[in-house]
């Protein structure tokens, strides 16, 4: 009690010299605290980016030529679609279909209606969930399930006289790779479907006329003992930070980079990765944080410097009271407790003003700008003890002689 007694009757006769100190605190808090946020919103801005800037994927032939209508073996799609790299995959596969409520198959003709197996609404040429509406109780999540429910337009409704809750027969064929570059539509099985939903795709849009779960899609295969082949593969990397990591396992998995040499074929063995413009983004941010980083020296610097200088100045104008403490008996530990107490509160004062001051900008990270606060103070104490040991070498004496 008797240092801090001592400190705040320091403070009240010196008010002047004691506001000074607190505003070069609050300017050297002010300081470290634009040059920490700068940090800090670079590394959030880094945490960030691959959910501002998506890098998209996806599966292709040889040369690049197409990314759907391809062969894509069923092993590699249960292998992407198990990955912990790959997120929001799209799996199509193309099929034609027919609605003939009598059961009788079809032959010898080209079924007048597009089908496409899909895992999810992405994959079906880019409708969205507004233009579906599905019956009570169903949600578009039967899409990634075996349940043997499918979307139907709504002008191919009307035309066969349908309502939604229907099941129909329908007759899927399939297209068949020949060795010559040839497609094939061949038969695939005739199945039971219940309508879940109606889609409003609107005239000329390009959408298949009907969408089935690729599971089910994928169950009539094995029932027919037929390869599945999926038509295409579209994903998004899910941690595009650890991008080389993400191309080293699609190379495990046989995946090839395209080549403009290679000859045009169906096979889908080549990975395509959009990522440039994430890289570019994160170089940037990467080479700022850098420069950043160089100047942690120099401010580290500064923030000492400024914090020994303030005190060297404080312990100036306080020699006199030093050797008056010393001369009535009181040693050299308590001599200097009571000068370093009154700093450390000015100290605490300034840093804290100069806190409160950055605080709406810190909003987010208040602990943060709470370690910056007592960064600050640290630079003052260590600047004050430095300035106490010099000062306490010398002796009585020596200091009232001493001019300045």
């Amino acid at each position: 009690m008797f240092y801090l007694h001592m400190a705040v009757r320091s403070l009240k006769r010196c008010g002047q010299r004691s506001l000074l100190c607190m505003l070069i605190c609050l300017v050297t808090v002010l300081f470290l605290h634009l040059y920490a946020g700068n940090v800090r919103d670079l590394e959030q801005m880094r945490e960030h980016l691959p959910d501002a800037i998506k890098v998209a994927g996806k599966i292709c032939n040889l040369d690049g030529s197409m990314d759907q209508g391809l062969k894509i073996e069923e092993a590699l799609v249960t292998e992407l679609l198990a990955s912990e790299s790959v997120a929001e995959p799209a799996v199509t596969v193309q099929l034609l279909a027919d609605l003939d409520a009598s059961g009788s198959k079809r032959r010898g003709s080209i079924p007048p209606f597009e089908a496409r197996g899909v895992n999810c609404l992405a994959g079906a040429g880019g409708l969205k969930p507004e233009d579906v509406t599905l019956t009570e109780g169903n949600t578009l999540d039967f899409l990634a399930s075996g349940e043997r429910k499918c979307l139907v337009d709504r002008a191919l409704l009307e035309q066969k006289g349908y309502q939604t809750g229907d099941r129909i027969l329908l007759d899927l064929y399939y297209y068949r790779y020949g060795d010559y570059h040839e497609v094939f539509c061949e038969p695939l099985e005739q199945c039971e479907y219940e309508i879940a939903g109606v889609m409003d795709a609107g005239s000329g849009a390009g959408y298949p006329e009907l969408i089935l779960p690729i599971q089910a899609v994928q169950d009539s295969y094995r029932r027919a003992r037929y390869p599945f082949l999926a038509d295409s593969f579209f994903f998004t990397v899910k941690n595009p930070l650890k991008l080389n990591a993400f191309k080293e396992e699609m190379q495990k998995l046989g995946l090839l980079p395209v080549s403009g040499a290679a000859e045009m074929h169906y096979e889908g063995n080549a990975l395509v990765v959009q990522d440039e413009t994430f890289i570019k983004a994160a170089e940037r941010i990467e080479e700022s944080l850098t420069l950043l980083r160089g100047f942690l020296p120099l401010i580290f610097c500064i923030a000492a410097g400024a914090g020994y200088l303030t005190a060297h100045l404080f312990i100036q104008d306080r020699r006199p009271e030093y050797a008056l403490l010393r001369s009535i008996g009181i040693g050299k530990m308590k001599s200097c407790l009571v000068f370093f107490t009154e700093y450390l509160l000015l100290a605490v004062a300034g840093s804290g003003l100069g806190t409160l001051c950055a605080w709406p900008v810190m909003s987010e990270n208040h602990s943060f700008s709470l370690v910056v606060m007592w960064m600050s103070v640290g630079f003052c104490v260590l600047g004050m003890l430095a300035a106490l040991v010099s000062m306490s070498k010398h002796s009585v004496m020596q200091i009232l002689s001493q001019k300045d």
